[in-house]
């Protein structure tokens, strides 16, 4: 069970404590609207800002997509990183707009899925940078210096978060800060500008966040903060030109000398209960979901109905898995795994993928078949760790998979400690003295796999693909590793060919959606 307050659609809830001393507190929140919002005026006003900064990785509204979903920072990241790479694709069952394209890495700039992320993160900056600017004109009257600056603190990791994604998709974007004049475009930045401004504040800010131990469920830690600086770090010469594996190395070192553990296993970092290892656990940073409250097709929601097929009937295979799964709702039978990803992970623990009676490859997806092309992603689930195979209702023959709720109640990991443990390998495949080799085993030995003494490039990336996939990340790393344009590494319907092509080496930044290009300017290649 959750055991705090929400995030939820019409009310923000924010938890009690900062450290010892109350900052937001124990109620909820409206969040407020910046756009609209001209003077603070309340406590209450100050916390509604607050609690809009959160609220913003969550909701889908304010913006003009297809569904209500389609808004949602991790619907529309999710499909940047993972749809465009090796690990899944949408079925043409859905004949969604921009899907499509996505899969075959042929986007233009009027796709709806980069217009609603470049949108998300520009959205987020603005909250972010509202709120700090509010916070030091009125927050004094209610706040101790050190709550402001702890407040203070977690708004820029936010902020800087949103710039982080911009830098990773598009390479450039506004510079939004809290001085930002009112109804003035703010300057364009390149990517190694705000890359370097991204860092600068962070790095100045980042001790002032509260560390995971005191830190209340659901919002930024000192340890999440670090993680940010050191992806950015993992990042740099992909970004700049330049690299910064000692700088990642030690922000790093920020995050996994504080205390926080892996959990005991891999799977139930992924089900209901995973809320247990959110904060002060192996989830450094998660999105929190709940049945009834952060009600969003957009969280973990699209991650397990998305993936989960439709079974003929309460007595077959599929329904039983379904049952198993915790599914109270019709599936949405669009999200399939890529071949790629599933024989990864073949022999792997951490292969959650159900095969069933489909088909591993894909070779035609102009006669696609709901029931016969891609496995079944079975990752994200909605039982909990104490009945994670729902033998309750296995054993309830009333029992009804189909009864109308779609939501997920699985927390979303954006950051997790067995990603800073792989991490620190690449700092120590680049020259650093950290360890990394011993913490990059410790991911291993969790799932009882044996160790790689010095594990290869090739070696680091395929761990990265079967312990994280799924989260996020895949399109980053093969950019990393310079695998993802070109022909070096083909994968299933790689630039449109079921056999994989090249893309252009333009495919490794997401084009400027065409509703900002008459400010922000268009990327090569667009």
């Amino acid at each position: 069970m959750k055991f705090t307050k929400y995030l939820v659609p019409g009310f923000v809830a924010v938890s009690a404590m900062l450290a010892t001393s109350s900052c937001v507190g124990d109620l909820n929140v409206e969040p407020d609207d910046p756009n609209t919002i001209t003077e603070i005026s309340s406590k209450a006003d100050m916390e509604g800002v607050f609690a809009s900064m959160y609220y913003d990785l969550l909701t889908g509204d304010g913006l003009n997509v297809s569904d209500g979903g389609a808004g949602s920072y991790l619907r529309c990241h999710f499909n940047l990183q993972e749809i465009v790479a090796d690990e899944f694709f949408i079925s043409d069952k859905w004949n969604d707009p921009g899907y499509t394209v996505l899969n075959f890495n042929t986007w233009g700039n009027d796709n709806e899925w980069i217009y609603a992320a470049y949108s998300r993160e520009n959205h987020l900056a603005k909250v972010a940078s509202v709120f700090i600017h509010d916070l030091h004109q009125y927050g004094p009257q209610w706040y101790s210096d050190t709550e402001i600056a702890a407040m203070d603190a977690e708004a820029r990791v936010l902020r800087g978060f949103a710039n982080w994604c911009l830098i990773d998709l598009f390479g450039k974007g506004p510079w939004i800060t809290e001085d930002s004049e009112t109804g003035a475009a703010p300057e364009t930045c390149d990517r190694v500008t705000m890359f370097e401004r991204t860092v600068e504040d962070l790095t100045t800010h980042v001790e002032n966040l509260i560390p995971a131990a005191q830190q209340a469920y659901g919002r930024i830690s000192r340890e999440a903060g670090y993680m940010l600086l050191a992806k950015l770090y993992l990042n740099a010469e992909v970004y700049t030109g330049k690299a910064m594996w000692q700088e990642c190395a030690n922000a790093l070192q920020k995050v996994v000398g504080t205390g926080l553990q892996l959990a005991p296993e891999y799977k139930y970092l992924f089900c209901a209960s995973n809320d247990k290892y959110v904060g002060n656990g192996e989830i450094i940073w998660g999105v929190p979901q709940r049945i009834g409250f952060t009600e969003t097709y957009g969280g973990t929601t699209y991650l397990t109905a998305a993936a989960w097929m439709e079974a003929d009937g309460d007595d077959t295979p599929l329904a039983k898995k379904l049952k198993e799964l915790n599914n109270f709702g019709t599936p949405w039978a669009g999200l399939r795994c890529r071949p790629e990803l599933s024989k990864a992970l073949k022999g792997d623990p951490r292969r959650l993928i159900y095969e069933g009676d489909y088909q591993e490859e894909i070779p035609d997806l102009a006669s696609y078949k709901e029931n016969s092309c891609g496995y079944m992603l079975i990752k994200y689930t909605n039982t909990t760790e104490d009945d994670y195979y729902n033998t309750a209702a296995l054993n309830d023959p009333d029992f009804n998979y189909n009864n109308g709720s779609q939501i997920s109640d699985t927390d979303y990991p954006l950051f997790r400690l067995a990603d800073a443990y792989l991490m620190l390998a690449e700092c120590q495949l680049h020259g650093v003295n950290c360890d990394g080799f011993t913490y990059f085993n410790k991911v291993r030995e969790r799932v009882g796999l044996d160790p790689i003494a010095a594990p290869t490039a090739s070696e680091i990336l395929k761990e990265r693909l079967c312990e994280l996939y799924a989260e996020g990340h895949r399109r980053s790393d093969l950019i990393r590793f310079n695998l993802y344009t070109g022909s070096t590494y083909l994968w299933s319907w790689k630039g449109g060919e079921y056999t994989g092509t090249s893309i252009d080496a333009t495919r490794a930044l997401f084009p400027i959606p065409y509703q900002y290009i008459a400010t922000i300017g268009q990327n090569p290649g667009y």
